[in-house]
């Protein structure tokens, strides 16, 4: 597996050089889990870190060595996600006991957990058969999982006919709009840690878009399938694995914190569109603005996306950041498609959205968000609890 700086560097070297995003590239990026909004208003010039995620979902081989220090608990294989290593660091994670489920031969268990209203990640270690050789294997998948809790809320689900199966065994009504009710609109990924002989150490990320993880008191975990590649082989593994967590009461307890704007530098954004919310492992920035000529601007962005791509954001993540008392900065988190972007519409309107590095753990009274656009000039946002 490359160095993930490195990868970044060639990622963007070939977009760079390359006027025309590959289809492939295209295609997979149309798959993302984003809310259908963002999906419907995507721009390809303009979202750096989707591209990072998306795309390494498809070339990037996973392998990094498990880290037994707590400390090191969930980074992830794009980026370390300084917002989730600032929670787990202050302690803001459960080391679970004892929480096994066994099927032909194959045991897996739970290790560790962290959740909050946007993250829920689980460590887990898979004891299988002696004659399965994971040694080498870059790639898992679990095509057929479904997450639900003590109230029947779905809060990850493979696939629609997951929920239906789900709402069917518990006698709940399956139609589209109640499944979509009791369902948390979830991106996941899965990244292998250690992987010898025949056992392999596991992470399962996911991440709430649209809406917030419930206050679950107890969560379901089930599947049936395990989809192993790499190293010239491929294993599928098929059983039956159930299992429940008792959720802890840190994570019963979590509130988000929510900022009101006040001030702003610049007379186009509007302020009543923004929305600050910070939680235990990051932090959430929504506003809109009226950013100009959509057909002026659009011409300007793919001008300048010949010459460099980073370059022709309308809003450049790189230099965003958003500050606090301390003088601290925190930049936009790049864990999943869904975390930052922007859409510009043929109204002229600019939508931003963006996931900061500052937790709960690291917030002050007051915040400062600073976006610097494509012409380099800063729009300063100040908010306070």
């Amino acid at each position: 597996m490359e160095h993930k700086d490195k990868f970044d560097e060639k990622l963007f070297n070939y977009f760079k050089d390359n006027n025309e995003t590959p289809m492939k590239i295209t295609e997979v990026i149309k798959e993302c889990n984003l809310g259908k909004e963002k999906k419907k208003n995507f721009d390809f010039y303009n979202l750096r870190k989707v591209a990072v995620a998306t795309i390494s979902l498809v070339t990037v081989s996973t392998g990094v060595v498990f880290a037994k220090d707590i400390s090191n608990f969930i980074k992830n294989v794009f980026n370390d996600n300084e917002g989730v290593n600032t929670a787990v660091e202050s302690g803001y994670v459960y080391e679970i006991p004892n929480v096994y489920a066994d099927s032909k031969d194959t045991q897996m268990r739970i290790t560790e957990m962290i959740m909050d209203d946007y993250t829920l990640d689980l460590n887990m270690v898979a004891q299988f058969d002696k004659d399965i050789n994971v040694t080498g294997i870059e790639k898992i998948n679990i095509p057929d999982m479904i997450i639900t809790d003590d109230e029947n809320r779905i809060l990850y689900s493979s696939s629609n006919q997951k929920s239906i199966d789900f709402c069917n065994a518990k006698q709940i009504d399956n139609d589209y709009d109640n499944i979509k009710n009791i369902t948390t609109n979830t991106s996941s990924s899965l990244f292998i840690y250690n992987a010898d002989t025949n056992s392999m150490s596991f992470s399962i990320n996911l991440s709430a878009s649209d809406e917030k993880f419930p206050l679950s008191k107890e969560i379901y975990i089930s599947f049936n399938t395990i989809e192993m590649e790499g190293n010239n082989q491929k294993y599928t593994v098929t059983g039956s694995w159930n299992t429940e967590i008792k959720v802890p009461n840190k994570f019963l307890n979590r509130k988000s914190t929510l900022y009101k704007v006040t001030n702003c530098n610049n007379e186009n954004v509007y302020k009543d569109s923004i929305k600050a919310e910070v939680y235990e492992t990051g932090m959430n920035f929504e506003m809109t603005m009226y950013w100009g000529d959509y057909e002026t601007w659009h011409k300007k962005m793919e001008e300048m996306r010949k010459q460099d791509v980073l370059s022709s954001q309308l809003i450049n993540q790189e230099k965003s950041y958003v500050e606090n008392e301390n003088g601290e900065r925190f930049y936009p988190l790049q864990s999943t498609s869904s975390d930052g972007g922007y859409s510009f519409n043929t109204d002229g309107k600019l939508v931003k959205w963006e996931s900061f590095g500052l937790t709960k753990f690291n917030m002050t009274n007051k915040l400062k968000v600073v976006l610097t656009t494509i012409d380099n000039e800063q729009i300063i946002i100040d908010l306070e609890k």
